[in-house]
């Protein structure tokens, strides 16, 4: 009986201990050693991306953050501005009627006065009425300056006073508060409005109430004037010449009629600085209206990929600059927005509109940041780069 031949086993060729096998020679377990350091490779390049993709969101959270921190500013003065704009129309309106009560009274006044001398024959028994009116509308007038003029005038100063100084500041508390918040906080830990310092006040300032065509005197003047021209728009041929009559006639009540002058009574008007905003939209690119945000991470993403890079590189770092930059990259968010007048009047009217809005620029540092030592010569660059 014959039996049938052994298949040859898989290992059959193996050597077995003892026939000349030695370590040198053994070549068991070599795709292991291969498939180990492979690992570590997958693993190192697995925290790369993982901190590729940190990096993206950490970005962009902390560009929002940076967008907020600009546009609350910018609101934040555009609301000061508007309140301005508020304060200085009652203002006006009630110059206007004081003025228009001092002209009824002052053109009684003549009419006595005539009569009394010119016009004795004709007016006759009504001079003595006309003598009592004058003298209640005297009464009213100074009743109406001091209880209600004046009171206004000094109140509506300080008020402007106050917004023009604090309102700023209230927006960099506003950044503050968002920011401490923790609303974009991870990653933003703080955050600031640029500039710091100086510290900037609202764009306004002080106008004598008659020295000045824009004073609140000549404006309610003009007030009156547009109103004793108005019959002339129904004549086509001297509606051209309405503009320049009421004109004439609001300084000539402006300056004989106004109060006098205190530094507690003056509206707050629009200051334009250099007045080197001859852009084609009011408002735009004036740079005492740019407010850039900055939003600032005090902490990484990167801290745990950095260890799982190190330790996939037995220690040996994370392999050159290029992630270091972009952990730094993540640390800053920059961004710029403004307030600006949306309207189509001239400047001269910008502070008696409430059209004060704001609304995001493109990021440039200019002179916010070219002011800080070591940054002004690579302003023009980082300029160039800075898109957003």
């Amino acid at each position: 009986m014959s039996t049938a031949p052994v298949a040859p086993g898989l290992f059959d060729d193996a050597p077995t201990p003892g026939e000349g096998s030695t370590l040198r020679t053994d070549d068991r377990g070599a795709i292991m050693v291969i498939g180990v350091f492979m690992a570590m490779l997958v693993t190192g390049f697995l925290y790369y991306v993982v901190g590729i993709g940190n990096t993206i969101v950490y970005r962009e959270r902390l560009q929002d953050a940076a967008d907020a921190i600009a546009f609350s500013g910018a609101v934040v003065h555009a609301r000061g501005m508007n309140l301005i704009a508020m304060i200085n129309i009652v203002l006006l309106v009630l110059m206007t009627i004081y003025l228009a009560l001092r002209l009824v009274e002052r053109a009684v006044f003549g009419l006595v006065v005539a009569c009394g001398s010119i016009l004795i024959l004709v007016c006759g028994e009504a001079v003595p009425a006309l003598e009592a009116a004058d003298q209640v509308l005297v009464r009213i007038v100074e009743a109406y300056a001091r209880g209600v003029l004046q009171p206004a005038l000094q109140l509506g100063h300080s008020a402007q006073e106050v917004i023009r100084t604090t309102f700023p500041g209230i927006a960099q508390g506003r950044v503050l508060a968002s920011t401490l918040s923790g609303t974009y906080n991870p990653p933003a830990d703080s955050g600031l409005l640029l500039p710091v310092v100086p510290y900037r006040t609202l764009p306004v300032e002080p106008m004598p109430l008659e020295s000045n065509p824009r004073g609140l005197c000549i404006r309610a003047g003009r007030n009156i004037g547009d109103a004793l021209t108005f019959p002339l728009s129904f004549f086509s041929f001297l509606s051209p010449f309405r503009s320049l009559i009421s004109g004439w006639i609001g300084r000539i009540i402006g300056t004989s009629l106004c109060p006098p002058d205190r530094p507690s009574w003056r509206n707050y008007d629009m200051d334009y600085g250099s007045g080197d905003c001859t852009d084609g939209l009011p408002g735009q690119d004036c740079e005492y209206s740019q407010l850039r945000g900055v939003a600032i991470a005090s902490r990484t993403p990167f801290a745990n990929n950095t260890r799982g890079v190190n330790v996939a590189t037995l220690g040996r770092g994370v392999g050159g600059g290029a992630f270091g930059s972009l952990e730094s990259f993540t640390h800053v968010g920059l961004a710029q927005a403004e307030y600006y007048y949306d309207g189509d009047e001239d400047r001269d009217e910008w502070a008696f509109h409430m059209y004060w809005r704001a609304r995001f620029r493109r990021v440039r540092l200019g002179s916010a940041v070219s002011s800080i030592p070591g940054l002004s010569a690579a302003t023009g660059i980082i300029d160039r780069i800075i898109v957003h």
